[in-house]
């Protein structure tokens, strides 16, 4: 057998064993605590300043909660996984994710109920979160382990696409209150039942797949390496930048004279390379060396956030927003491969929830840094050159996590 058709033939016998986890994933992610909420709130702003009086800023400040608790929450669902394994953390995720968006249904006219409801998305859906779904492909799938990550994590795109038409559909019909009704049944009568139906059990022998190895670093060895710290902090840059420009860009658009619909066809190309990014890279990465990919990657973005930092018409802002989407569509899965990459799958889980607190803390400070610099210079423009830097500042730092290590070599 030569030496390509080898890793060809390990490629499709994990695709023929897992493949069906791969859509699984992509379903899951459509009710994750870290999507439903901040992809489906722009809906409720309107019926809910008409109903409460609450401000549009006052309103989503909740993502705040429900994406800024991930500092509790993914080191919890790393924990969970590796005690009770991927299928009771997922499950139990689902279910408290479906409460705790019908409790946003049944709130007063108190700011602290609607806040209170975002938080608890975020810790009783702490277990349908990336950790688990991180976890579940890289341990059934090595050599196609970019790929297979790219493929099931651009469920986040597919939420972006599916879950607010969701919501409008249903606040047009109950208002918003029925909104939040309909996206809980889908969590709970859809997603929850097809996760319960084809997750493995729980187990070792089943939640890896026999071929990938368990070797690698316990949780507490890893956080005194080098490398961990390099790649939250390369992590976190990255997402201060995309975590700002998301929600930024369409006030951007319209501050630089651009019609909403025409703002919303440029979000909805930023949309569609959210999906592309997360497959292309993900291919790239189980050929190449990930820091260089990301490098290209994070330099294109770079380009794209000074192109829309310059008032662009709607088709160069198309193609900028699109740039940024391709970055944005790699972020999570890019992190999981690096954690199997450089630490192993041995305790990848606690590893992956304690990186992921970088995210957590980026992404909740992200917008509130761009409002703020809006707020303080008059426009967004000094905002995008930020991420331009930020995005570079990410790319640094990758690279600077060296060769992979060999299988044995567990220094940082």
């Amino acid at each position: 057998m030569s030496a390509d058709a080898a890793p060809r033939l390990a490629a499709r016998q994990e695709w023929r064993r897992s493949g069906h986890l791969v859509a699984l994933t992509a379903i899951g992610l459509t009710c994750a605590p870290t999507t439903l909420p901040p992809y489906t709130i722009g809906l409720f702003v309107a019926p809910l300043r008409a109903e409460f009086g609450w401000s549009r800023g006052a309103i989503q400040a909740a993502i705040l909660f429900s994406t800024g608790l991930g500092v509790l929450g993914a080191p919890m669902a790393g924990a969970m996984v590796r005690r009770f394994g991927i299928r009771r953390t997922l499950l139990p995720g689902l279910a408290g994710l479906a409460l705790a968006v019908l409790g946003a249904a049944m709130i007063g006219d108190a700011l602290w109920q609607f806040y209170l409801a975002y938080a608890a998305m975020s810790l009783l859906g702490a277990g349908a979160g990336g950790v688990a779904w991180n976890t579940l492909i890289s341990g059934r799938f090595e050599t196609s382990r970019g790929l297979a990550l790219g493929l099931g994590l651009s469920g986040t795109g597919i939420c972006s696409i599916v879950m607010p038409q969701i919501a409008s559909w249903a606040i047009a019909l109950w208002g918003w209150r029925g909104g939040y009704v309909a996206l809980a049944a889908v969590t709970a009568l859809i997603v929850l039942p097809l996760c319960a139906a084809f997750l493995p059990r729980d187990g070792r022998s089943d939640d890896v797949h026999p071929a990938t190895s368990l070797a690698g670093m316990s949780a507490s060895a890893a956080v005194r390496t080098r490398r961990f710290w390099i790649l939250g902090c390369s992590t976190a840059a990255i997402y201060l930048a995309i975590g700002g420009s998301i929600p930024s860009l369409v006030p951007l658009l319209v501050d630089g004279g651009l019609t909403p619909r025409s703002a919303a066809t440029v979000m909805g190309m930023f949309g569609v390379a959210v999906i592309a990014g997360r497959i292309g890279v993900g291919a790239l990465v189980d050929r190449f060396w990930a820091p260089a990919v990301a490098l290209g990657v994070l330099t294109s973005a770079a380009l794209g956030s000074l192109i829309l930092a310059h008032s662009p018409g709607v088709v160069t802002a198309s193609l900028a927003a699109a740039l940024i989407g391709v970055a944005a569509g790699t972020e999570l899965d890019l992190l999981g491969f690096l954690v199997a990459r450089y630490f192993g799958l041995f305790d990848f889980p606690r590893i992956y929830g304690r990186l992921f607190v970088f995210v957590a803390i980026a992404a909740g400070c992200a917008p509130l840094l761009f409002g703020l610099i809006r707020d303080s210079a008059g426009s967004y423009r000094y905002a995008f050159l930020a991420a331009a830097l930020f995005l570079m500042s990410g790319a640094a730092g990758l690279l600077r996590l060296g060769p992979y290590p060999k299988p044995l070599d567990t220094d940082g």
